[in-house]
């Protein structure tokens, strides 16, 4: 690739959040081939340059047909062009809309194959059965015409052989192949058959087979991904470690958080530590540190973990490993304690998305704290029904809390919810534990949260243009952001 122009719409969500978010090194660090896990983003704008890889980001003249709309040409050094169409989703997951007019859905969880073919409606058929003779065991296949050609996707989870390409140019008409690889840990599997998909069937099935809420977290993990528990195991072990680092490299205060405040995290954990400026909190004491130390070193462009965004990156660690680490449990209770908390997750969106843009906060932080509630209440040896309903609770707490990050960072007031949210967590597992009643049942109170998200005006869903982003200091906060900004191009 040897340019890309990556454009926003005026009137979207991205435009004044991209540059706070650190989107553009997001963008520049994939365009450059590097996976979602890799610890790119800071050196992004420097090896382009080495690369000799013009990248612009501006302002597009198209409608924001979904809040975080972008449109990417791509440009390679022997002439030719790309144009792509992109939604982020939340989470940190991407989903191409359309590629040179075709419309696609793209998320880079398979390997997708992209043929090109004129666009003729009988040799379309004729071309889609032979297809799914040489590709049985697909994941899907969709369609799309532009013109005079037509495009046909091939979903798998295996790469091709060259053989597999010989066979698809036999059939004639072929064009062009073009390949995109996967990029998620865990590939689709649309032919699985997950054990359950809501809380209600979560419970039914836990009361059906005697088990625990992280067991059945594995028992879905291995139908969704085809692991064995084993390698769900290490995996939730390898992203505790990803969580642990991070937060003690960003309690040493040497982290750079380019933005609107420096890092306290650490000296707020002295603080808790000696007690003369602290009222005690108990395992608060850990959790809250831990939770701003996350965020901190998100805001640092340091490796987190979305949880299940990076605007919610800090509660589950705050909450399970500061928490578990107070008590003194073991590494397998920790991810016990994880696998609850990610297994409410799932339940919560199995018909929505974790995006501020659509639904604001509360399904960032405020649907972290419902799921490390789950987690909290594993720990002190609740029953499933218990977890659930302390996540229900924690839901109820948050409903309606708006996005509203000052100057297009997430600082303020992102990291202070974090931390609110870890303590929000632990207030309902606490109760629900000790017989309280939220009544409203999880699946209810998650579908309430999505659907008054899409009540709450633009202005309140992570666009910069309300809440605390329009007081005064807010305000003036922005513009010295952008004259930095600005001055470091």
């Amino acid at each position: 690739m040897k340019k890309a122009t990556v454009e926003f719409a005026r009137d979207g969500a991205y435009i004044n959040m991209y540059r706070g978010q650190r989107s553009n090194y997001g963008f520049t660090s994939g365009l450059l081939g590097y996976r979602p896990e890799s610890y790119s983003l800071h050196n992004a704008f420097t090896e382009a340059k080495k690369r000799n890889v013009e990248i612009l980001f501006q302002e597009g003249d198209f409608e924001a047909t979904v809040p975080n709309l972008a449109r990417l040409t791509l440009e390679s050094d022997c002439g030719e062009k790309v144009t792509v169409y992109s939604d982020s989703t939340g989470g940190g997951t991407v989903k191409l809309l359309n590629i040179d007019g075709f419309d696609v859905s793209v998320v880079g969880d398979c390997y997708e194959i992209l043929i090109f073919t004129e666009n003729n409606e009988d040799f379309l058929a004729a071309a889609i059965d032979k297809l799914n003779n040489i590709f049985a065991d697909n994941e899907g296949f969709a369609t799309s015409s532009s013109g005079e050609k037509a495009l046909i996707n091939i979903k798998r989870r295996s790469n091709l052989s060259p053989a597999d390409i010989a066979a698809i140019k036999q059939i004639g008409s072929i064009e062009d192949i073009k390949i995109i690889e996967p990029v998620l840990a865990v590939l689709s599997n649309k032919n699985c058959n997950v054990p359950f998909k809501s809380g209600e069937e979560l419970l039914a099935m836990s009361v059906e087979e005697g088990k625990e809420i992280w067991e059945l977290a594995i028992d879905y993990e291995c139908a969704r991904s085809g692991w064995t528990s084993d390698q769900v195991i290490f995996y939730m072990k390898k992203m505790i470690d990803i969580m642990v680092s991070g937060i003690h490299e960003a309690m040493t205060g040497n982290i750079e958080m380019n933005g609107i405040i420096k890092p306290t995290a650490g000296k707020i954990s002295e603080g808790a530590k000696n007690g003369h400026t602290w009222i005690d909190m108990g395992v608060l004491n850990t959790a809250v540190p831990w939770s701003i130390a996350t965020m901190e070193y998100s805001s640092a462009m340091g490796k987190v973990l979305c949880a299940p965004t990076g605007g919610s990156a800090g509660v589950i660690p705050g909450a399970i490993l500061g928490i578990g680490e107070t008590l003194g449990l073991s590494l397998e209770e920790k991810v016990k304690g994880m696998l609850a908390a990610a297994v409410v997750g799932i339940c919560m969106a199995k018909d929505y998305n974790y995006s501020a843009e659509l639904y604001g906060c509360q399904v960032e932080p405020g649907a972290a704290s419902a799921m490390a509630a789950a987690g909290l209440c594993y720990f002190m040896g609740g029953t499933v029904k218990q977890s659930l309903d302390a996540a229900s609770c924690a839901i109820q707490n948050i409903l309606g809390t708006i996005c509203d990050p000052v100057a297009g960072l997430v600082q303020v007031p992102c990291i202070s919810r974090n931390a609110m949210s870890t303590a929000n967590a632990l207030v309902c597992a606490n109760i629900v534990i000790n017989g309280f009643d939220p009544c409203i049942p999880l699946d209810e109170s998650a579908e309430t949260m999505f659907r008054v998200g899409k009540q709450l005006p633009p202005e309140l869903r992570c666009t910069c243009m309300g809440g605390l982003c329009t007081t005064p200091t807010g305000i003036r906060l922005a513009k010295e952001q952008d004259e930095r900004n600005n001055n470091c191009k």
